[in-house]
């Protein structure tokens, strides 16, 4: 078994604060072959002649290096981790190249339910120290006469907030993450505090996607504490120690787990991951 990781959207292989380099090394020392890979136009990769879309040409991407990993090392059967833009292409990938076999995604697709709404304003509001609650009540008195003002001088121009996140559908991403969890991919989700907005509570995927058979099939995990690039070292650490712990709780499961659960990693000379 194999792990690639990949891209943190324009960050190179080494990932956010190195964090691809210490989870590659991590994963290594449990005898984890591992490969971290650019996409095509970043760090070292070149652009390719006849670039495809980008979801596109990251599958090939991430396809081709699967290919190159089968060539130098004795694996088969692959897990995608990545964070973000990564966690994207991961998805894309695992569902159009059945040697994936395990999914970890970081900061991912996240669909908000009521409760993630209501906790959006509550959590903030219970956590908040008097001084800050008593300037968020300035401001909101602010915002709220410039409001007044604009109506009443019929202004029109509306405030545009646009994050240029282009999701799938709930019902489209619940039926691509069943039909991997059919196949036997073994799927790991992780949100970060920076989520806060999309994603703020543990059960939260379970809510969203009740519907779903895969919600008691999957790990889902909701770390608070910890932020997105993994700029911290004790966040860093959680990562790693969670990675590596859902690796090998999936390979030794006893359950439907795909070719995650046949056999151990075993140590080669192609595990360890080179400097950078």
């Amino acid at each position: 078994m194999g792990v690639v990781l990949l891209n943190v959207g324009i960050i190179h292989r080494i990932g956010p604060h190195r964090f691809n380099t210490k989870l590659a090394r991590a994963l290594a020392r449990e005898g984890w072959a591992t490969l971290r890979i650019d996409l095509s136009g970043q760090g070292d990769s070149g652009v390719p002649i006849e670039p495809l879309p980008f979801e596109q040409q990251a599958v090939a991407d991430l396809q081709a290096a699967m290919d190159h990993f089968q060539r130098v090392c004795p694996v088969e059967r692959f897990v995608i981790a990545g964070i973000c833009s990564g966690a994207y292409s991961g998805l894309a990938a695992a569902l159009a190249d059945a040697r994936v076999d395990g999914l970890w995604m970081l900061d991912g697709y996240a669909y908000p339910t009521a409760r993630t709404r209501w906790n959006r304003y509550l959590q903030p509001l219970v956590e908040a120290s008097p001084r800050a609650l008593g300037s968020w009540a300035r401001k909101l008195g602010k915002r709220t006469a410039r409001a007044v003002r604009a109506a009443l001088s019929q202004s029109t121009t509306p405030e545009v907030w646009d994050f240029a996140r282009r999701a799938p559908s709930q019902d489209a991403f619940g039926r691509d993450i069943q039909a991997l969890v059919d196949r036997g991919v073994a799927v790991c989700f992780v949100y970060s505090g920076n989520m806060r907005w999309y994603f703020n509570y543990r059960n939260q995927l379970r809510d969203a996607f009740s519907a779903f058979d895969f919600v008691g099939r999957v790990r889902c995990e909701y770390l608070p504490k910890a932020d997105h690039t993994a700029t911290t070292l004790a966040t860093q650490q959680q990562l790693i120690r969670g990675l590596a712990e859902w690796l090998r709780s999936t390979r030794a499961s006893d359950g439907e787990g795909g070719a995650l659960n046949a056999g151990s990693p075993r140590p080669s000379r192609c595990s360890p991951t080179p400097p950078g």
